[in-house]
Parts: structure tokens; C-alpha cells; sequence
């Protein structure tokens, strides 16, 4: 991480891109703060769009439509296909009604999307590193807000409650978690190349901030888009050898330093702070319950005797039944219409609602969302690159668990990995020596 990306003076034009993403990639738990915590502003959809507004008001460049840069082809092809697909629906084959919320999500979809097309691949240092900070800042502000929210105690999902009446109780502990998400990949991407130690140390406890907040949450898709992301890094980047080195290095000076400095700081946290571990530890608990319950939910086998029923896992089961109705119907070919059914599994709504194009454009282009995000974790192009095929693997889970094909919760950090991901960076594009053959003189 290089905190020189941050001078304002010479690097102004970066970071004014980088913040108006990043308030689009992953805005909402500031909104949340700002609207719900604080009290500025209207406690509505209002207020989103004027920030989003603001965000892609940062996002201006000077050379409109003048010069743009090469994303990549395959996803903007699937990604803009598949919105255009909804969008035609949206109009024609809509039975829900053409709401405005719906009308500014398209809007701020394809908007952000064509601004992101005016942003040059060399904001990639400036972003991962405005992606951190963004982070880290807000899951500051969501431990201010659960400090001073007085409905909310030690054991209860972490999340901003909202404001606004007729509101989601509790808020959205999803946000939440994938804030700490964000928190922890970027700051995990960016550890190895940072020189500093006294920066290595932040990056780390930040690692463990945005994994306390993961867990806090509550969220289970969050739990198991992590595993699967660990997972991929163990399988694809992970290698004996080095450990070995690893171990090699913990006994050069610095990294001595390094240690000793974590170890003293995590045994001040947990002598001054030990309530806080047991609070961890307890959350854990309650997630193992929630397993439970899913998969009593899910196949009737009760692995524990507290095992229940959970009502959002019930709501996908029912849901699968509505897609099996759609598949041996005629509704399998051009679709029911736009939310028709509410299914909470994207995958099968994208059919059920769009029919069989929209699935096909859907699932291929999340399909190779996940083929450019293995091939990003097997090369390491760079830390922006790498941090998008991670937090990719990490969503993955709610293709299948929550939200629905259209949400913006999903578009807006598709949108960036179809600019990102999987395109060729000069800088790290190692090109092959040119071999000059000469020709020899003809002697007779």
C-alpha cells in the first residue's frame, strides 16, 4: 500500500475516480450511516440516489465520450446483453408495475457502467487502495452505530438499524457483512507488496476488524463466500515450499519486529478487551445453530436436537418449486415476465422471470466471471485485479442464497469487474524478447 496515492495535488484526477467507484462498489453501509445513524437528509431512496449521484458526478471525466479504454469483452457482452434483455421486459412484459426505483436503477446501472469505460487502467493502485480505506472507515462507522443504538446489544446481527418507517428491522446485516468482506480481501491482497511495517501492521488488524465484523453479521452466505475464497487461494496459490520459506523469514530481524509487534498488540486487545472474544466466540455458536437449521430446513435430517426451521432457507425451497412449475410449462421459453416471482435465488429467477435467454445470458456471464476470476488467482496480474476475483468467489454464494438478478447489490461490483477483471495491463504484460536474425554473407 502506498500512502503517497493520497496527495490530493499530484494525484487528484485517481482519486476523484477512485472515490466515485468506490461509493458506487460499496456505498450503501455509508448511506446507511449518514441517513439512519446521523439524521442527514430524507430517510429514503431520496437520499440513495442524490449519493449516487454525487458518485457518478466524481466520476466525470474530461474527455467525454472522447477517449475510452478497452474493457473486458466477454462480460460487457453477457453483463450489458443480459441488463438489455431485463430492460426489454421491464417494459414490455412487466405485470409489477414500472416503478421510479426501478427506472433510477437502470439509469445508475448503465451510467456507471459507461463512466467506467472513461476510467484508465492506471487508477488500478489508486482504487484497491481507496476500496481499503472506504472500508475500513465504515466499519468504524458501524461500530458508532451500534454503540449509540440503544435497541441493539451484545449477541443481536450487526447492522445500521434504519431509520425510515415500515423499515426492515434490525437493517441489513448483509451490507454489514459485505463491508467486512471488502475490508478484509483488499487489506489481504495488498499485505504482500507492502513495504512498510508499521503499514504491514495496520493491514493485518484490519484483517481481523473486517473478519470481527463478518462474524458479527451473522450472515451465512458471507461465511461460506469466504471459505470459498480461502479455499481458492489454498488450492490455487497456496504451496509447501512456501511455508517453508515463510518460516525461514520469521527469524530475519524485521519480521521479528513484525511478530513480536501483532502478538504484544493482540494480548493488550484480548487482557483490556477479553469480553470481546468471548462475544466472537459466541457469535460462532449462534452461526452453527443457523447451519443446523438450514439443513434441517433443507433435507428434513436433524443433525442437532435444537434444530428448527429456518423461514429464508424455507423460502428458496418453495422457491425451486416455482422454477420446476416454470421448467414444465410453456412459461420455459420466453419467461413468466419481469418479477413475476419473487424466488430468492437469482440463478433460477433470471429463467423463471426472463425465461431461457435471460438464464443463458445470466449464468454465462457469472460463468465466466468465475473462469477470469481462477485464472486472476492463479497469475496475480495485480492487487485490483486479485481483490475482484476474490470478493467474486465470496458473493458467488448469493447467486444461489439471496437477492434477486437485477439488484444493484449485485450490478454495481459486476460493473466493475467487467472493467478490471481479466483485461491486460501494459505494466504487467511481460513481453517476449524480439529475436534479430541477421543474414550471413553468401561466399562461394
Amino acid at each position: 500500500m502506498n500512502w503517497s496515492l493520497f496527495n490530493v495535488v499530484t494525484n487528484f484526477n485517481y482519486l476523484r475516480y477512485s472515490v466515485g467507484i468506490a461509493m458506487m462498489f460499496n456505498g450503501f453501509p455509508l448511506i446507511f450511516f449518514i441517513r439512519d445513524t446521523l439524521g442527514v437528509g430524507p430517510a429514503s431512496s431520496v437520499f440513495t440516489a442524490l449519493f449516487f449521484s454525487l458518485a457518478l458526478i466524481l466520476m466525470l471525466p474530461l474527455h467525454l465520450f472522447k477517449r475510452l479504454y478497452k474493457p473486458n469483452v466477454i462480460l460487457i457482452n453477457l453483463g450489458v446483453g443480459f441488463l438489455l434483455i431485463t430492460l426489454y421486459y421491464f417494459f414490455f412484459m412487466n405485470h409489477q408495475g414500472k416503478s421510479v426505483a426501478d427506472i433510477g436503477n437502470y439509469v445508475f446501472t448503465f451510467g456507471f457502467i459507461v463512466l467506467l469505460l472513461h476510467v484508465p487502467n492506471d487508477v488500478k493502485d489508486t482504487l484497491i487502495a481507496v476500496f481499503f480505506l472506504f472500508s475500513f472507515f465504515t466499519n468504524i462507522t458501524l461500530v458508532y452505530s451500534l454503540i449509540t443504538d440503544p435497541n441493539w446489544s451484545p449477541g443481536m446481527r450487526a447492522a445500521v438499524s434504519f431509520a425510515n418507517e415500515g423499515a426492515q428491522p434490525g437493517g441489513n446485516p448483509h451490507i454489514t457483512a459485505r463491508n467486512g468482506v471488502i475490508c478484509l480481501v483488499s487489506a489481504f491482497v495488498m499485505l504482500g507488496s507492502t513495504k512498510g511495517i508499521f503499514t504491514k501492521i495496520f493491514l493485518f488488524f484490519s484483517m481481523l476488524f473486517g473478519l470481527a465484523v463478518v462474524v458479527m453479521s451473522l450472515a451465512k452466505s458471507s461465511y461460506l463466500g469466504l471459505g470459498i475464497a480461502a479455499g481458492a487461494y489454498f488450492i490455487f496459490r497456496f504451496k509447501f515450499s512456501h511455508l517453508v520459506s515463510a518460516v525461514g523469514d520469521a527469524f530475519k530481524f524485521r519480521n521479528v519486529i513484525f511478530i513480536v509487534i501483532i502478538l504484544v498488540g493482540i494480548n493488550y486487545f484480548l487482557s483490556r478487551y477479553g469480553d470481546i472474544m468471548g462475544l466472537l466466540l459466541n457469535y460462532w455458536d449462534v452461526f452453527e445453530d443457523r447451519i443446523m437449521d438450514v439443513v434441517f430446513t433443507s433435507t428434513g435430517v436433524k443433525l442437532t436436537d435444537s434444530a428448527d426451521v429456518d423461514y429464508s432457507a424455507m423460502g428458496r425451497v418453495s422457491g425451486f418449486g416455482e422454477f420446476m412449475e416454470t421448467l414444465f410449462s410453456w412459461d420455459v421459453f420466453l419467461g413468466r415476465g419481469y418479477k413475476s416471482d419473487y424466488l430468492d435465488v437469482p440463478l433460477l429467477e433470471a429463467w423463471v422471470s426472463h425465461g431461457i435467454f435471460g438464464f443463458i445470458f445470466f449464468a454465462s456471464f457469472n460463468f465466466f466471471l468465475f473462469v477470469f476470476a481462477i485464472r486472476e488467482i492463479r497469475r496475480y496480474t495485480n492487487p485490483l485485479s486479485t481483490f475482484l476475483a476474490y470478493f467474486f468467489l465470496s458473493m458467488m454464494v448469493l447467486l444461489v442464497t439471496g437477492g434477486r438478478p437485477y439488484d444493484i447489490a449485485f450490478w454495481f461490483p459486476y460493473s466493475v469487474m467487467m472493467r478490471f477483471l481479466g483485461i491486460r495491463y501494459l505494466d504487467s504484460f511481460n513481453r517476449k524478447p524480439v529475436v534479430v536474425q541477421t543474414m550471413a554473407p553468401v561466399t562461394t
